[in-house]
């Protein structure tokens, strides 16, 4: 292996080991370790150097492992990105989750738990847009439960509130949950793509969101589906009298 550069150097020393029960086997912990020590380093390096200069090379240094030992955990630049973004997105959902206000309306939980999404893709918008194609377009097919696993997590944050907003009687009770978490995730996936794609602005793509999250959310709503009966027994009365 090639002598390690200067910035391989500084990751290693940020490369944190997995802490595992005693009861697991050798083999299983010391993988385990490993891939904690490939994702630390590349999440570091990443940071460091941005994703477009980082090279596996340099992951594998740091990570104090052999190129041939990263490729067995980690194909491609992109595996690693969707590694470190799991590991970041895993944790990042609980933070965010917690803040939310648990008696909040159906909207504003939504609206902020994707922000706190959006504020953590604008940090580095370069990885962000890498990481969408990914996610869009896995080229790796044994790294797909991977990318669903967060999806999956957003989901699952999404129905607790859905679920919770029926119990409050905000929302009609025979609306599917799952399927109305799946809908809501849906438009803010779509919208994130528009702005990463740089089809709008950041503001553009708040707004849109918004927009569209909302006709959603009223879409469910029982104040909003009695807002429109007056509406409609109006329109009846009026025809009957012509």
């Amino acid at each position: 292996m090639d002598t390690p550069s200067k910035t391989s150097k500084q990751v290693r020393s940020k490369s944190a080991k997995g802490e595992r029960p005693q009861t697991e086997g050798r083999r299983e912990r010391n993988k385990r370790e490993k891939v904690a020590r490939i994702t630390a380093a590349a999440r570091t390096l990443f940071h460091i150097k941005g994703y477009t200069e980082t090279t596996t090379q340099e992951v594998a240094e740091a990570a104090d492992i052999g190129a041939g030992t990263l490729f067995l955990y980690a194909k491609s630049k992109e595996d690693l990105l969707i590694l470190v973004f799991k590991d970041e997105m895993s944790q990042l959902i609980e933070e965010v989750y917690g803040t939310i206000r648990k008696k909040a309306p159906l909207l504003e939980q939504t609206e902020s738990l994707f922000d706190g999404f959006i504020e953590y893709h604008r940090r580095d918008v370069v990885i962000a847009r890498a990481l969408i194609r990914e996610l869009s377009f896995s080229g790796n097919p044994g790294r797909r439960k991977d990318v669903l696993t967060i999806p999956e997590a957003i989901i699952e944050k999404l129905v607790h509130f859905v679920s919770a907003a029926q119990s409050r009687g905000e929302i009609h009770a025979d609306i599917d949950p799952v399927e109305a978490a799946r809908c809501l995730f849906a438009i803010y996936y779509q919208q994130l793509q528009t702005w990463l794609g740089t089809y709008v602005s950041h503001s553009i793509f708040k707004k849109n969101m918004h927009v569209l999250l909302k006709f959603v959310v009223d879409g469910m709503s029982v104040d909003g589906i009695h807002k429109t009966e007056p509406s409609r027994n109006k329109r009846t009365s009026q025809n009957g009298k012509k």
